[in-house]
């Protein structure tokens, strides 16, 4: 017989919750303050391991519209899937629409350029302002830098093609930021480790 912590009422064996109070008689198990830090960091190192993958393959879709135009779209999705699972890391789900719609307007280019260039530039900005969200994760201005170098290229764009090498210059601000922050988490989890031992 389960006896209830709450009322005293004698229940059946398989009874997970009182016949008589409704109290629980079952064990709910919390997790540790190190097991919540662990997930978050774990969390953490996968949003930039994939935010610099991300960024990496945008660098290369961007200086891909003159050298390797043919393979330009499949190198945009490898890094719209990338960004994608950054922003699913993040739990910053809203942000999915307007990666899909950047990948839409960059095809769209070679067809429709007045139309490509108009949705690839303003999902662009869009996609730019997730930067803000990794600063909020992190709290390093670097991220708004990048934020605002984005934004500036994707804006200038519209305005004179050659602009859009900036883009270049935000990505790879995230990129090395990304590195850093990977190689960081690394280590602390190294001295972690070690210090369990």
């Amino acid at each position: 017989m389960k006896k209830c912590p709450r009322c005293g009422y004698e229940n059946p064996d398989n009874a997970e919750f009182c016949e008589k109070c409704h109290y629980p008689l079952f064990e709910i198990r919390s997790l540790s303050i190190t097991e919540v830090t662990e997930t978050k960091e774990r969390l953490k190192i996968l949003v930039f391991y994939y935010l610099l993958f991300a960024s990496i393959f945008y660098i290369i879709s961007i200086l891909g519209f003159s050298i390797f135009p043919q393979y330009m779209s499949i190198i945009n999705a490898i890094a719209t899937i990338f960004l994608s699972l950054a922003i699913y890391e993040s739990k910053a789900k809203w942000y999915y629409y307007f990666v899909n719609l950047s990948s839409l307007g960059l095809f769209l280019i070679s067809k429709q350029p007045l139309v490509g260039y108009v949705i690839f530039s303003f999902s662009g900005i869009i996609i730019s302002d997730y930067m803000r969200v990794i600063y909020n994760i992190e709290k390093d201005e670097i991220f708004r830098i990048s934020f605002l170098i984005l934004t500036i290229g994707y804006l200038g764009g519209l305005l004179f093609t050659i602009l859009y090498n900036m883009i270049i210059a935000g990505y790879l601000v995230a990129v090395i930021e990304s590195a850093k922050r990977i190689m960081e988490k690394g280590k602390a989890k190294n001295n972690l480790s070690s210090s369990k031992d």
